[in-house]
């Protein structure tokens, strides 16, 4: 009669290996070294948008909650800043405001990066809510030196350049779907050969910050402004859209 098989023994030197296997993959999972992610579609949260016509939640992948930023933990705006009164027309009766979808800032968020050179998303002020006279701002004021780049925030197409009393030197630009128009306001002075209708590549310079219009003379900033519209060649129109949680996603 054939005796059962042995099992093979485990001995000292291979448990001790084994041990020590096991302490170097739970330390590169906590280190980071090695992520462990969950399976499927869903989502951890979702990311507040507010615009013209109500706030819009979009998605926030897994890979990404873990990389934004508190909204409360925003620096505080200069008081200066109240005298930047540009504001777009009320949303009520523009033909053009359109109410964007969360896949539609989902897909935008995807694509803008801050349009100042060398500030960073976490620095961004919160003043699209923020009262500027008797109107809400709908729009961000990104102060940086005088002279600092101003860049496209994403691809797309120069529809103006234009000059108003309260923006000063201004660029109202589209986005590659045509669905956003991007406000770049109170510019130093334009980028060499910027013309109306011109393609612009995401990171591309177009201008310079500055005072121009009604900014305060010793704040330089950015007034960077989104829309969503119906119709881009009707640059003056459309529903903001808070470009901050976009750019901090």
């Amino acid at each position: 009669m054939e005796s059962a098989p042995r099992r093979p023994r485990i001995g000292p030197a291979a448990t001790a290996l084994i041990g020590l296997v096991a302490i170097a993959i739970g330390a590169a999972v906590k280190s980071g070294f090695i992520e462990i992610r969950r399976g499927g579609s869903a989502t951890d949260s979702t990311l507040t948008v507010r615009t013209g016509g109500g706030e819009v939640e979009i998605p926030v992948a897994p890979g990404d909650s873990g990389r934004r930023v508190d909204a409360r933990a925003a620096p505080a705006t200069p008081p200066e800043l109240a005298a930047d009164t540009i504001t777009p027309p009320t949303v009520a009766g523009d033909s053009n405001a359109v109410r964007p979808t969360p896949s539609e800032l989902a897909d935008l968020a995807d694509e803008l990066i801050v349009p100042v050179a060398g500030v960073q998303p976490k620095d961004l002020l919160d003043t699209f809510a923020e009262p500027r006279g008797n109107r809400r701002h709908n729009a961000l004021d990104i102060p940086a030196p005088r002279g600092t780049a101003v860049l496209s925030a994403t691809d797309g197409k120069v529809q103006r350049v234009f000059t108003s009393e309260a923006g000063g030197l201004m660029v109202y630009a589209s986005d590659p779907t045509n669905r956003f128009v991007l406000l770049y306001a109170h510019l130093d002075r334009y980028a060499d050969g910027l013309t109306d209708g011109m393609p612009l590549k995401r990171g591309e310079t177009i201008g310079y910050v500055g005072t121009t219009g009604n900014a305060p003379p010793n704040v330089p900033h950015l007034h960077f402004a989104i829309a969503r519209t119906g119709n881009v060649a009707r640059w003056w129109t459309g529903m903001p859209v808070d470009p901050r949680p976009l750019l901090r996603r």
